[in-house]
């Protein structure tokens, strides 16, 4: 099968490697569509680091059912679509991957490993079944939705609170939405940089929005303004802020905001140490948390009936998840996949697509089609 490779940061190329082969607790998946999102984006800055190189990024995921293994006969059909959260961030933009699905409601044994990263981690992934109906480019986000509740559902505002949300990319405007509708939230501060987005944030639900750099008088002032007490909740969505950066305060701009023992939550994820005002910290009594990927603290067979609701809330439309996909790349455009990789972030974009179906090239059809069959055929003969 083709898959795209990380060498290391900054090296993206597409190469042939072997099928996965079906475990007893396995399905095979036929990839439809994934989405990029700053976790990949991480590693190929370089702001995150995997135990070892090379990798095959990718995580937000749909595929289709193509084989079951013998432990999940039942639980599981051929052709339903799948999309699920964990099972780590790699392994998604190729033309087929294995997984091994915990379903909400369905008795799977969930099984544990330490990882070099300093975390317990499942075998398992927190799967669901798509509705049929479910275009792919809205249930790739699924998964980034998962994460979103994961961290509110273990940190929750109270109703009413004031809220400033650091970033607006996908994962911040997918935040805005669940603590404005699903959380009774009084007002949404979001802080970006970038305006195209904010201008998305403000469509989304937000009350408020401030560029970091622009508007840090207006920060201050606003702090200044309630003694230092105007927030009760901050949702950290940045990923990495370079300590060189004009926006390098942004955090310590939040923690200001901040009343005391106000509630700071981590939820995007850098290997690179960012700067805290521990004085801040430690005055405030401010409390800083985060929901664990460790499964010892918040197994995997939670997260699964947590990607459910995740499904229900896209399927319902109850969140605006559209707006969040700007862009659609063919899986075999290597030069346009490269740049989804290179590109992210620039000028208010959000999340692209890479769609497996979006290609001209009929002979790599025909290719994928027939290695479908063939695999559908060894399936019903083992």
């Amino acid at each position: 099968m083709r898959s795209y490779f990380l060498h290391e940061a900054g090296r993206l190329s597409m190469a042939d490697v072997p099928d996965p082969e079906c475990g007893a607790e396995e399905i095979i998946l036929e990839t439809e569509a994934v989405s990029i999102c700053s976790t990949d984006v991480s590693y190929f800055r370089g702001h995150l680091v995997p135990e070892r190189w090379p990798v095959i990024p990718g995580h937000e995921y749909v595929g289709r059912v193509v084989e079951v293994g013998t432990a999940l006969r039942g639980k599981i059909r051929q052709e339903e679509r799948i999309t699920y959260w964990g099972q780590t961030d790699f392994g998604g933009l190729a033309e087929y991957r294995a997984v091994r699905p915990l379903l909400p409601g369905v008795s799977n044994r969930e099984t544990s490993w330490l990882t070099d990263r300093g975390f317990a981690d499942a075998h398992q992934a927190a799967a669901v079944v798509l509705p049929a109906h479910l275009p792919n480019r809205l249930a790739t986000l699924i998964e980034p939705l998962t994460s979103v509740l994961r961290t509110v559902l273990s940190h929750p505002p109270r109703p009413g609170d004031t809220i400033v949300i650091l970033g607006a990319g996908p994962t911040a405007l997918i935040a805005i939405q669940v603590l404005r509708h699903c959380h009774a939230a009084g007002s949404l501060v979001v802080v970006e940089r970038d305006a195209a987005r904010r201008a998305t944030a403000l469509r989304l639900g937000a009350d408020l929005v401030f560029d970091p750099i622009t508007d840090a008088d207006a920060l201050r002032g606003l702090a200044d303004d309630h003694l230092g007490a105007f927030a009760d909740y901050v949702f950290d969505a940045l990923p990495h802020v370079d300590s060189t950066s004009k926006a390098s305060g942004v955090r310590a701009a939040a923690m200001q905001l901040l009343k005391a023992t106000g509630k700071y939550v981590l939820f995007g994820a850098t290997a690179i140490p960012q700067a805290i005002d521990t004085w801040l910290l430690l005055a405030k009594g401010l409390k800083f948390v985060a929901a664990p990927f460790d499964v010892r603290a918040f197994p995997m067979s939670r997260t699964a009936h947590v990607i459910k609701v995740a499904t229900n809330l896209v399927d319902s439309g109850v969140l605006d998840i559209d707006q969040l996909i700007t862009g659609t790349v063919s899986f075999w455009d290597e030069g346009g996949v490269g740049r989804v990789f290179s590109e992210y972030g620039h000028n208010g974009t959000l999340r692209t697509s890479i769609a497996f179906d979006a290609t001209s090239d009929n002979a790599l059809k025909t290719a994928r089609s027939d290695k479908r069959n063939s695999v559908e055929l060894l399936s019903h003969h083992r």
